[in-house]
């Protein structure tokens, strides 16, 4: 018994395999449908509309950051600071820091129960 998740192409690739017997037609209609699968997770994934809008408001964040490497912000500093964030909440913003985290583009540091970002040092 395998422990990963067994996905459609993975199903298909063992009764092709294992299903020598198996009619001609069905056989190939295997084939053609693990060739669909190949062909769906090759193509590129284009973003949404929010998912763009998001890109562009972290960007504005990134570089207000730069702008200001000299200072730490909270969450609630960027609201306040930056016009792009304006009737966003702080959740929208704490999520959008959680990424350029991840990204490494800025740092996270926290003192006293309050979070602070700054822009990462280069090099």
């Amino acid at each position: 018994m395998t422990t990963s998740k067994t996905t459609n192409k993975t199903a298909l690739l063992f009764a092709i395999e294992n299903l020598p017997d198996a009619p001609a037609e069905i056989r190939e209609k295997w084939e053609n449908m693990v060739a669909q699968l190949d062909k769906k997770n090759a193509s590129p994934k284009k973003m949404t509309a929010k998912q763009e809008a998001n890109e562009a408001v972290r960007e504005t964040i990134l570089d207000f950051l730069t702008l200001n490497s000299d200072k730490s912000y909270t969450c609630s500093d960027l609201l306040k600071e930056v016009d792009a964030l304006e009737g966003r909440s702080p959740q929208y913003v704490s999520a959008l820091m959680r990424s350029l985290v991840l990204s490494k583009a800025v740092v996270k540091t926290t003192d006293k129960k309050r979070t602070y970002f700054r822009v990462a040092e280069e090099g």
